[in-house]
């Protein structure tokens, strides 16, 4: 079942428990599905902005939701 998506969303990346995304902002390109920027942290350091489809993220295969205090 797919996760929620929304601004202020942070995930982990399955294959990577250090890599950590926060959804900063959402957004539909003309023609495209809806996508994602996300802040990305690597072991608690900001690394840069990247651009990800909701339905990438919204996969509990590919991304855990990062609960409070984490």
């Amino acid at each position: 079942m797919p996760q929620p998506v929304a601004v202020g969303t942070k995930l982990r990346k399955k294959d990577a428990p250090d890599f950590v995304l926060e959804v900063i902002e959402l957004f539909t390109p003309n023609g495209e599905p809806p996508h994602a920027r996300a802040r990305v942290s690597i072991a608690k350091y900001n690394s840069d902005v990247r651009l990800y489809s909701i339905s990438a993220l919204a996969d509990p295969r590919l991304f855990t939701p990062v609960g409070e205090g984490n």
